[in-house]
């Protein structure tokens, strides 16, 4: 679905992605994790058209979309739901959501409301809400609004950036099970994460950023079980409880 070769993207004088590649086929979850400053969030305002690269290609459904403008690029079906949220605080809930409906050329009012039904079944709080301004609703409930902003495009790519980021532990997980309840309903998903072990449970590649490189790429399952990976991105503290099954596991039983 998506096939982006070789990026190199600059702020000025500096190189944010050094020759960037990455695949993302139709139906799947790929996971894009990295540090801070790694360069996920260029990649994805790179495939959006908000920044353009001096060198690769971006393919979407065969079609190049390297030198598009970002209506364009909505409009051909891919969505991004930005690092931050991005509401706009002094509209409705449903003014919000029916923004997103801006890259559709025409749609029926019997396809909004279904799309709009399925966004309140994801989301209840929304409909419940619908009529408060976006300043009123809690970090979580503007992220789950950001998200479904997102899916009333209609989108056949959804672009995650850091959707769990800010969120309290509770909300992180329920964030990512409806992540996975979208896909299985038919939208691919680029998710970009800090929080590689979440996204890696959910996903079915992954690949990892450093400083505007490509360092790794693998199944989820596979980089799950990464050293390196434990090392640097799935935290110490799994790391360690596994090093400590292991050595209960190698003693001799009585």
């Amino acid at each position: 679905m998506l096939k982006v070769q070789g990026i190199e993207t600059w702020y000025g004088a500096i190189q944010a992605l050094k020759g960037v590649s990455l695949e993302v086929k139709q139906g799947e979850i790929v996971a894009l994790l990295g540090a801070n400053g790694a360069g996920k969030s260029t990649t994805i305002k790179t495939i959006t058209g908000m920044l353009k690269p001096a060198k690769g290609t971006i393919e979407f459904l065969g079609q190049e979309i390297t030198s598009r403008e970002v209506e364009d690029i909505a409009e051909a079906g891919i969505a991004c739901v930005p690092e931050g949220r991005h509401i706009f605080p002094g509209l409705s809930v449903i003014d919000n959501l029916m923004l997103g409906t801006t890259p559709r050329k025409n749609p029926s009012k019997a396809d909004l409301d279904r799309d709009l039904e399925r966004v309140f079944h994801l989301f209840p709080i929304l409909q419940e809400f619908r009529d408060r301004l976006g300043w009123q609703l809690s970090g979580g409930q503007q992220q789950m609004l950001a998200i479904g902003r997102g899916l009333m495009s209609a989108a056949k790519l959804l672009l995650l950036d850091e959707p769990s980021l800010g969120l309290a532990p509770v909300l992180v997980q329920e964030v990512f099970k409806v992540i996975k309840q979208i896909n299985k309903t038919g939208t691919t998903i680029l998710l970009v994460e800090q929080n590689a072990r979440m996204a890696l449970l959910i996903a079915n590649r992954g690949y990892v950023l450093e400083t505007g490189k490509m360092s790794l790429t693998d199944t989820a399952a596979n980089l799950l079980a990464n050293e390196d990976m434990k090392a640097h991105y799935l935290g110490a503290h799994a790391h360690v409880k596994e090093a400590r099954q292991r050595r209960l596991n190698e003693r001799p039983s009585a």
